[in-house]
């Protein structure tokens, strides 16, 4: 088994990072191509049944063609000549193996059985200019290291979109209730464990900064997620154009042993976007971020209950390019200004940089994406709110045409701006390194294996159930089939 050493281990993703990149901007437009492949049988059913009425080049809406580098970036409703489509696509995988914890990093590990069965079904109904999305994913775990063994695992998202000639409006609702965070997909096992399910890795994830923090790896801990956003992009021509976005999103944990503390948050956001050249283009931002603490489950949770939260105001000045067709690079960096209200302590300013970049580079048969991103968050119910960076890269690449090969590591580092927990730590670093291997047995089943490190180091004491140090480190091995048949036409 493989055993993180905190400092290697961040000077590795760190040097990872700056040498192919910065942050995650783009992350979301990744997610495009990615999404187009969940629905291109739907697209071929289209290509089956007959002609679809085309658009000429000039007459594609601008968001296309040239979608900002600041936005959500949700796939696009094909063009498909005023005919309505329902799809529903249903999936299942069942998979298990060995959890293994050392809850104080001194080398006594704990290892557990575990078995993990879930199901997903999407519903895909699509017009000519929107569409909806319902993605649910569920199941149940049985986990060696609870005292009740067994946990619910449940996740729906709702997506409306609805696109004109010059723009496009969404609305989404993400929901949520885990047994632990979702970063690195904890609560799943490890990041190679739902690789086709249609809900993915949860629809939080995608989000970033609208998103609430939660982190995995530090014990269970259930808690209930949600996130409602509405955006909308609006183009004055074919390289100009205004994003508009804004989020509710909370976290309720509802029980366990780390007396983590609920959050709510709003989140609003305005950008504008203009492509100066065929492959550049540059963005301003500016965004503010509301976070509350309304319930404490630590013991000073009577002297919290007066105003408390913190507030940021930030601008970010943005710059993308098209390196190459298969090439992209977006980043940029500005001020952040964060007010803090702590009733024990008083107000207090402060100022940081908050920033984000990303690079995606597609090899012939191999997909590289590297990222980083500094800015506050909730504090992932540790801290009543922490300035957070976060890291990754991740690589993919077939062999054969029934083999799939990916690796995925993953950095964050959180400091409080409010510290109310109980082992009074002030700062937090988590880190993983996880990959799988996946192999087709036939049209709609394939076998998995996948394996996953995680380490995570407190500057102070932290207490995992009967156990207290600064460390903690977590291994999972697991080994699966997955079930993803082929979209079902209903109109």
């Amino acid at each position: 088994m493989l055993f993180l050493n905190p400092n290697r281990t961040t000077l590795v993703l760190l040097a990872v990072v700056v040498l192919v990149a910065f942050a995650r901007a783009d992350g979301q437009r990744e997610d495009a191509p990615q999404t187009a492949q969940t629905t291109q049988s739907a697209d071929d059913a289209q290509q089956t049944n007959g002609a679809p009425e085309q658009e000429t080049d000039n007459q594609v809406p601008p968001y296309r063609s040239n979608p900002p580098i600041v936005g959500l970036h949700y796939p696009y409703p094909p063009l498909t000549g005023g005919e309505n489509r329902s799809y529903l696509l249903p999936g299942a995988q069942f998979f298990g193996g060995v959890d293994g914890f050392e809850p104080d990093g001194f080398g006594r590990s704990n290892y557990f059985g575990t078995v993990r069965g879930l199901g997903s079904l999407t519903l895909q109904k699509l017009w000519r200019r929107y569409d909806l999305d319902l993605d649910y994913l569920g199941g149940a775990a049985y986990l060696g290291y609870r005292p009740l063994n067994y946990a619910l695992l449940q996740s729906l998202d709702a997506e409306q979109h609805i696109s004109w000639r010059t723009g496009q409006f969404a609305i989404r609702d993400s929901f949520s209730y885990l047994p632990e965070g979702n970063y690195g997909t904890g609560a799943y096992g490890a990041v190679g464990a739902l690789s086709s399910l249609a809900s993915g890795e949860g629809g939080l994830l995608g989000l970033g900064i609208f998103g609430p923090s939660q982190l995995a790896a530090l014990g269970e801990q259930p808690r209930i997620l949600n996130v409602t956003l509405a955006d909308v992009t609006q183009y004055f021509s074919q390289k100009s154009s205004v994003f508009l976005a804004a989020s509710y999103g909370f976290v309720h944990f509802t029980g366990g042993n780390l007396q983590l503390v609920n959050s709510q948050q709003v989140v609003t956001e305005a950008a504008y976007n203009h492509q100066f050249s065929r492959k550049n283009q540059i963005a301003v931002l500016y965004g503010r971020q509301e976070f509350h603490f309304p319930s404490l489950s630590t013991p000073t949770a009577t002297l919290l209950s007066g105003s408390r939260g913190v507030e940021t105001n930030l601008v970010n000045v943005l710059f993308g390019c098209r390196i190459s067709e298969r090439m992209e690079f977006i980043g940029g960096a500005g001020p952040q200004f964060t007010d803090i209200h702590n009733p024990l302590l008083g107000s207090a300013k402060r100022s940081s940089i908050s920033g984000r970049a990303s690079l995606q580079y597609r090899l012939r048969t191999t997909e590289l994406f590297a990222s980083f991103a500094r800015y506050n968050t909730n504090g992932a119910g540790i801290f009543g709110g922490a300035t957070t960076n976060v890291a990754r890269f991740a690589a993919n690449r077939p062999f054969g045409r029934v083999w799939l090969a990916g690796l995925e590591l993953g950095y964050t580092q959180e400091h409080s701006l409010i510290n109310f927990f109980v082992n009074q730590s002030e700062a937090f670093q988590y880190a993983y390194v996880g990959g799988g291997l996946h192999r087709q047995l036939g049209r709609e089943l394939s076998a998995f294996v996948t394996y996953q490190s995680g380490y995570a180091r407190f500057n102070s004491t932290f207490c995992v159930a009967s156990s207290c140090g600064r460390v903690t480190v977590r291994e999972v091995a697991l080994v699966g089939l997955d079930w993803h048949p082929h979209p079902i036409r209903l109109e």
